[in-house]
């Protein structure tokens, strides 16, 4: 054992996270599970409790989460005043530091302030516990408590970046870059990006995939011809994933005189709106929107579908994906993947050897992809196979979360 990881593993590392758990987080679920198994101690610190569905596995977690929020009255001044007696320079200090840095506008000057406040409470919470190391997931308020909680325990903090905490109004990005023992993000094009928002400061940053458990990922046998195609789409119903130019496609695709069933798993904001477009192009016995689904039943929808299809564009407010983890599970499952030429996807699918590539926004080229599929199925079995291979060598998460154990390592050698 390093004199590295022999500090690390003498005390835990303290996740922060905004809310946890979530359907749609189960990336870091796994990461925290291999960190553990490699003998790093993690808890978790969530500011607020999960909404909506979870998974079993899930339920499971919520008892060994500490919670910020809710707050008794009690609670939140015994934090507060606590952390400003025992570190009142660094409490002065980095308030100051903070809300003296450049924002966007006033509210965002005042959210900064209560994300002081969240992180004095997670410093009062982890005070006395052994902590050797905080690390948030997500640039956004978490990284923000994080740094917060850091400085008044005198611990170092890093932090992992994915899409949206990036690139839609990121507030003090370049502060938290500067105050990070390391950065990680799931993409090399968020690193470029960060390299860049650091403007030549020398910053730790670090690409390290999220990837997938490949073994729990079984492909049925793809090798005769499976009667009506279906096509899978899974993510969140959000400008983002460009479901709209899929379903145009759909409706292109029946006009070409394909028959096909297009099945979208997953739930959001552009529900209804997809809804009304489905019913305007009379193609509701083409497309189905099924909603939130358990991981067990999307494993189950990888296994029944033919090809998988994201087309993904940059959203109005400037949100973007990485590199969809649904991308990796798809692939792994000997999925052929048509996406768009966008962010980190193309470091993932490579066009005409694990899948095909469109520009965003162009249905008609997203038609065009999907009926090459469709008439070829050969041509499905080898990008399928070809794209199990893929992520069995570049994104397999065991040995991305070594990676990410050896930045932990770095940032206390």
């Amino acid at each position: 054992m390093t004199q590295a990881h022999a500090e690390l593993t003498a005390g835990p590392v303290a996740y922060v996270i905004g809310t946890y758990p979530l359907l749609t987080t189960t990336f870091i679920d796994r990461e925290i599970k291999l960190l553990r198994r490699l003998g790093l101690r993690v808890d978790v610190t969530a500011l607020r409790r999960p909404h909506g569905r979870l998974s079993d596995d899930q339920q499971s977690l919520v008892d060994s989460v500490r919670y910020v929020l809710p707050v008794t009255p009690w609670d939140l001044l015994r934090g507060q005043l606590g952390m400003l007696l025992r570190r009142p320079v660094a409490f002065w200090h980095t308030l100051l530091h903070l809300v003296t840095r450049p924002h966007t506008d006033a509210r965002s000057r005042v959210m900064t302030v209560l994300h002081f406040g969240e992180g004095v409470q997670v410093a009062s919470m982890l005070h006395g516990r052994g902590y050797r190391h905080i690390h948030a997931h997500f640039v956004d308020r978490a990284a923000t408590v994080a740094l917060v909680a850091g400085r008044l325990l005198g611990l170092p903090y890093s932090a992992t970046a994915h899409a949206n905490d990036i690139y839609v109004s990121p507030v003090l990005l370049p502060e938290k870059l500067a105050d990070a023992a390391f950065v990680a993000t799931c993409t090399r094009y968020n690193a470029a990006h960060l390299h860049t928002v650091a403007g030549g400061q020398d910053v730790d940053i670090a690409c390290v995939y999220h990837g997938v458990d490949v073994d729990r990922y079984e492909p049925p046998e793809r090798n005769g011809d499976d009667g009506r195609p279906t096509i899978l789409a899974v993510g969140q119903l959000k400008e983002k994933k460009g479901f709209r130019h899929l379903v145009t496609a759909c409706a292109m695709l029946r006009q070409r005189g394909h028959a096909v069933d297009c099945r979208i798993v997953g739930e959001g904001p552009e529900h209804a709106a997809l809804q009304a477009q489905i019913n305007h192009l009379g193609l509701r016995d083409v497309v189905t929107l099924l909603g939130a689904r358990p991981h067990t039943d999307v494993i189950a929808e990888y296994r029944a579908a033919s090809m998988f299809a994201l087309p993904c564009v940059v959203s109005a407010n400037g949100d973007r994906d990485g590199i969809p983890n649904v991308i990796l599970e798809a692939m792994a499952m000997q999925l052929p993947v048509i996406s768009t030429r966008h962010s980190g996807i193309p470091e993932a699918v490579i066009d005409g050897e694990t899948g095909v590539l469109v520009p965003p926004e162009d249905p008609v080229a997203l038609a065009d992809a999907l009926e090459q599929l469709l008439v070829d199925h050969a041509q499905r079995v080898m990008m399928g196979r070809r794209g199990r291979q893929a992520v069995t060598a570049r994104f397999d998460v065991a040995d991305n979360v070594e990676e990410l154990l050896r930045c932990f390592q770095r940032s206390h050698a």
